[in-house]
């Protein structure tokens, strides 16, 4: 447990190295065992869940996640992305990034709808993996992981219509935003435009943030 938490921290310090956010919280610390979350949300995922309520000013929040989800974090960075390993990585990389989302909205007192949430969500398990390949000699492989995240996804039991239209509506989303940072800053190696436009999109309000995921709108100067 304790490597897999190590490899949670880890996690934690990539995404807010790629969002350019100054230290925050530690999500570890925030981790809540599993008769919490059976006991607060019995309906939601068995992989992860951000759990959130609010009283006056105060917001509570605490982070599940599944074993097999922490499991696959103390991976190797070298080892093959088997769809077990990535299933369980992305698992931890939603959940930690609903978490630092919603901790980046609440300090700057910004509201944060869950399709917003759902669709930076989705990104980042892209940019966490992406970035990881890209270490590694191998961003040519990003074509191959958007179809894998994207266009194989599929929905858990159980899920209302409502939810089944916010997670198919956040994926395309995200989809669409990963294709145009794919052709813009990826196959050509722009590492650094890659981040300062994922930095960007990060900070847009809910409703522009939307609309540029959608239309895969993307600054275009150098």
């Amino acid at each position: 447990m304790s490597a897999s938490l190590d490899a949670l921290s880890q996690l934690q310090r990539l995404l807010q190295s790629v969002h350019g956010l100054e230290e925050t919280v530690e999500a570890r610390d925030f981790l809540v065992d599993e008769s919490v979350w059976r006991a607060l949300a019995p309906g939601q995922s068995g992989d992860e869940a951000l759990l959130v309520s609010e009283s006056g000013d105060e917001l509570h929040v605490g982070l599940f996640l599944g074993e097999p989800a922490l499991a696959q974090l103390a991976r190797g960075a070298r080892e093959p992305w088997t769809a077990e390993r990535l299933s369980g990585f992305c698992a931890a990389a939603e959940g930690v990034s609903h978490f630092l989302y919603l901790v980046h909205r609440a300090r700057a007192r910004r509201p944060v709808s869950q399709l917003e949430l759902e669709a930076q969500g989705e990104l980042d398990k892209y940019l966490t993996v992406l970035l990881q390949l890209w270490a590694v000699g191998r961003r040519s492989a990003s074509p191959a992981l958007r179809h894998r995240l994207f266009d194989r996804a599929a929905f858990r039991p159980g899920l209302s219509a409502a939810e089944i239209d916010r997670y198919r509506l956040a994926s395309a989303l995200a989809a669409a935003c990963a294709r145009a940072l794919e052709i813009r800053f990826v196959l050509p190696g722009r590492l650094d435009g890659l981040l300062r436009e994922v930095r960007r999109l990060y900070r847009l309000g809910a409703g522009e943030k939307l609309s540029a995921f959608a239309q895969g709108q993307l600054a275009w100067a150098a």
